[in-house]
C-alpha cells in the first residue's frame, strides 16, 4: 500500500442507501447455498433490524433537534386586512378590530370629534404610497352631507398607527422579540371630518356612508368608504386565580396565566400595569409577579396563529409579518449567528411574506448616501440614538415588482426595508422598486 493510499480518507456514506439491496448483491457471490441461506438470515434479520432501528433513532433525533430550535416569535405573527364596517363578522374568532370603538359609530363619533370638526367616517384609499401622499396633501374636498353643500377635511387615521406603537411597547414589556408589522393597510386609512357649524348629526349616531357624497375627483375609484381594519390580536380580560403562590421574600405574589389548551400555537402577551413587577413566559403559562394578592380585569392579548377564518366579503388579502419556516432559519435564529453575506441577506428577504408582490434583485453598499434621504419606515417608533443614521453607509436594496402598478408594491418594499434595518443595524437601509415599465421609486 502506498503512502497516498494509506492516508486516503474514506468517502462519507450519505442517505438514502438501500442496505437490503446491497446485502442481497453480496450474497450472490456465495456459491454454497446452505452457507448463503445462513448468511442471509444473519445479515438481513440480524444486521438489517439493527440498521432499521438505527435509522429510526436518527430520524427521531433529527425531529427532536428541529423542534428544539423552534423560533418563539413564530407564535407572534401579526396579520391584518380591511373590510367595510357593515361586513364585520363577530363570530369570526381569528380577526378582530384594530380599534374596537370602530364598531360603535356613536362612541367613535364622540371620541374622534374635536373642536369645530365632527367625525364623519373613515375611508380606505386603494392607491400607492405616492398617490396617498398627494391625497393627504390635498386635504379638503367638497361634497354634500344630508343634502347640504359642505367641505370635508381628510387626515391620516393615526389611531391605527398608535395601536401598533402600543403593541410594540407590550412586546418589550413581555421580553418577546419584535418583528416589523406590515402597516400597508393601516397607512392608507383616512378619517373624514366636516365642520359642525350648520350641521347636526342625526340621532347622535353620526353620518353613514350613504348620507355623504364627497367629490374625490381623480381619487374617486380608489376610495372605499366606511372602512375598518382588522388584525389577529384579541384582547382577553382575566382575574386572579383562587390560589396564588407567595414569593420567597414573603412580600410579593406570583399569579399564573395559562397559555395551553386547544390552540397552543397562539401567542399570548400580558398588557403591563403599574402593579405588575415582572412578566415571565414559561411553557404553557405566563407568571406575573406582583405585590397584589388578587386583581380583576387585567388584559392579555391573544395573537391568533394557524389558519384564519374567511368570512363573507372579507375580500382583501391578508398582510402578514410571518416568516417562512425553514431549518436554516431556525438554526440561525437559535444560535444568534448573523452572516453578513449576500446569500444570508437574500434569505432574510425571501423569508418575508412579500413574494406575491416584489422580489429582490440586487444590492449595493454606498459610502455616500446623500442621494438617498432618510424615509419613514414601518418602525417609526423604534429609536436608535446611539449611532445616528446620517453617519452610516447606505445598504441599497433593489427590488422588482411582479405586478406593475399594484398599489401595495411600495408598501411591501417599505416593510422589507424596515425589517432588514432592524437586522442589519450597521447600515442605513434604502429600497428601490423597479416596475416592469422601467420606472423606479425609492422607499
Amino acid at each position: 500500500m502506498t503512502e497516498q493510499q494509506g492516508n486516503r480518507v474514506p468517502p462519507v456514506l450519505e442517505y438514502p442507501f438501500d442496505f437490503e439491496r446491497y446485502i442481497a448483491e453480496q450474497l450472490r457471490e456465495i456459491d454454497d447455498l446452505e452457507e448463503r441461506g445462513f448468511a442471509k438470515k444473519v445479515l438481513l434479520e440480524g444486521l438489517g433490524s439493527i440498521i432499521a432501528r438505527t435509522e429510526k433513532s436518527y430520524r427521531e433525533l433529527e425531529q427532536r433537534i428541529y423542534r428544539e430550535t423552534e423560533v418563539p416569535e413564530s407564535r407572534y405573527g401579526i396579520a391584518s386586512t380591511v373590510i367595510k364596517r357593515e361586513h364585520y363578522d363577530p363570530t369570526n374568532g381569528t380577526l378582530f378590530p384594530v380599534v374596537p370603538t370602530d364598531l360603535w359609530r356613536e362612541e367613535g363619533t364622540e371620541a374622534l370629534s374635536a373642536g369645530e370638526y365632527l367625525y364623519a367616517g373613515t375611508l380606505f384609499l386603494e392607491a400607492g404610497d405616492d398617490l396617498c401622499a398627494e391625497f393627504e396633501a390635498e386635504g379638503d374636498f367638497t361634497g354634500t352631507a344630508d343634502g347640504k353643500e359642505t367641505v370635508f377635511h381628510i387626515c391620516r387615521a393615526v389611531r391605527y398607527r398608535d395601536a401598533v406603537e402600543r403593541l410594540y411597547r407590550i412586546f418589550l414589556d413581555n421580553c418577546v422579540p419584535w418583528t416589523t408589522v406590515n402597516t400597508g393597510y393601516l397607512d392608507k386609512l383616512y378619517d373624514i371630518y366636516v365642520e359642525q357649524q350648520g350641521m347636526q348629526e342625526e340621532n347622535g349616531d353620526g353620518y353613514t356612508a350613504a348620507a355623504l357624497d364627497i367629490r374625490f375627483g381623480r381619487y374617486g375609484k380608489m376610495v372605499h368608504m366606511d372602512a375598518i381594519p382588522l388584525w389577529n390580536v384579541e384582547p382577553v380580560t382575566f382575574d386572579s386565580m383562587n390560589f396564588m403562590v407567595p414569593c420567597i421574600d414573603g412580600i410579593h405574589y406570583e399569579h399564573e396565566f395559562a397559555t395551553g389548551g386547544d390552540r397552543q400555537e397562539d401567542g399570548y402577551l400580558i398588557q403591563s400595569r403599574e402593579e405588575i413587577l415582572e412578566i415571565r413566559h414559561e411553557t404553557d403559562r405566563i407568571v406575573l409577579r406582583t405585590a397584589k394578592e388578587s386583581f380583576q380585569k387585567w388584559t392579555a392579548l391573544r395573537i391568533v396563529q394557524g389558519e384564519f377564518m374567511h368570512s363573507l366579503d372579507y375580500d382583501m388579502p391578508l398582510l402578514s409579518n410571518r416568516r417562512k419556516d425553514s431549518f436554516i432559519r431556525r438554526y440561525a435564529e437559535g444560535t444568534g449567528v448573523r452572516l453578513l453575506t449576500k446569500a444570508d441577506l437574500f434569505r432574510r428577504i425571501m423569508e418575508t411574506d412579500t413574494g406575491d408582490y416584489i422580489e429582490a434583485e440586487d444590492y449595493e453598499i454606498l459610502d455616500d448616501g446623500s442621494e438617498y434621504p432618510a424615509q419613514e419606515g414601518m418602525n417609526w417608533f423604534v429609536r436608535d440614538e446611539l449611532f445616528p443614521m446620517d453617519g452610516r453607509k447606505v445598504l441599497l436594496l433593489k427590488f422588482r415588482a411582479k405586478s406593475m402598478g399594484h398599489y401595495l408594491n411600495g408598501s411591501m418594499v417599505r416593510f422589507v426595508v424596515s425589517q432588514i434595518q432592524m437586522d442589519v443595524s450597521e447600515y442605513r437601509c434604502v429600497g428601490i422598486l423597479e416596475e416592469q415599465d422601467g420606472t423606479e421609486g425609492r422607499q
